[in-house]
C-alpha cells in the first residue's frame, strides 16, 4: 500500500510543461500514450460503508492494472488517500471476471497520459476528451509536491485537489463513457 499527496494544475500549456521539468531535471518515463480504465461498484462496495472509494481496471499500453485506493483525508489543499495496486495479466478477462461476481461499470474513460520522475515525485500530464490538459504533481509528503509546484512556477493558488472525476463534473461531464471515439493521437 502506498500514501499518495497530490495536487493538480489545471489547464497546462503541455510544451511549456515538458519543457520545465526537463530543465529541472525530472525525466519522461512515460510517452503520451492511452490509458482505458473503468470503475466499477456493485451491491456490497459503492465507497459507502468502506474505507475504499474507488475500484479500478486500467490499461496502459500492454500493461493492466487493478487498483484500489481509500476514502480522501480531510485535507484543504492536497488529496492523501492510501492505493493498493496489482499488476493483472488480461485486461478484458479481468473485466469479464468482476462482472461474472457482480461488478457493475460505474463509469469508462480514457485519457492521454505522459509521466515524468525524479527522486520520489511523479508528475502526470493527463488529456481528456473534452477538456484542456492538467498536471498531476505526486509524492509520498507535502512537503516535495509543494516544492516541486514552487519550483515549476506554480503556488498553492494554481491547484485543486479535486479528483480526476471532481473535475470532469465541474466541466459538465458526468459518469458513463467517455472516450476519443476515432481520435486517437496523443497530446
Amino acid at each position: 500500500m502506498m500514501r499518495e499527496v497530490e495536487l493538480k494544475i489545471l489547464n497546462v500549456n503541455v510544451p511549456a510543461m515538458r519543457r520545465k521539468l526537463k530543465k529541472l531535471g525530472l525525466k519522461r518515463v512515460m510517452k503520451p500514450t492511452l490509458l482505458r480504465e473503468i470503475h466499477f461498484t456493485s451491491k456490497t462496495f459503492n465507497g459507502r460503508g468502506s474505507s475504499a472509494s474507488l475500484f479500478r481496471l486500467r490499461k496502459e499500453g500492454d500493461e493492466s492494472f487493478l487498483t484500489v485506493k481509500t476514502k480522501r483525508r480531510k485535507d484543504r489543499r492536497f488529496d492523501v488517500r492510501q492505493e493498493t495496486e496489482i499488476s493483472v495479466s488480461d485486461f478484458e478477462k479481468t473485466e469479464k471476471i468482476l462482472k461474472s461476481v457482480g461488478f457493475e461499470v460505474l463509469r469508462e474513460r480514457e485519457k492521454f497520459r505522459e509521466e515524468y520522475r525524479a527522486k520520489g515525485i511523479k508528475v502526470e500530464i493527463d488529456n481528456y476528451p473534452k477538456i484542456k490538459p492538467y498536471a498531476e504533481i505526486e509524492g509520498s509528503d507535502k512537503k516535495a509536491v509543494l516544492k516541486l509546484l514552487l519550483m515549476l512556477g506554480y503556488s498553492l493558488r494554481d491547484t485543486t485537489n479535486k479528483t480526476a472525476t471532481g473535475i470532469l463534473k465541474e466541466a459538465g461531464i458526468g459518469d458513463g463513457k467517455l472516450t476519443f471515439g476515432k481520435r486517437k493521437e496523443g497530446i
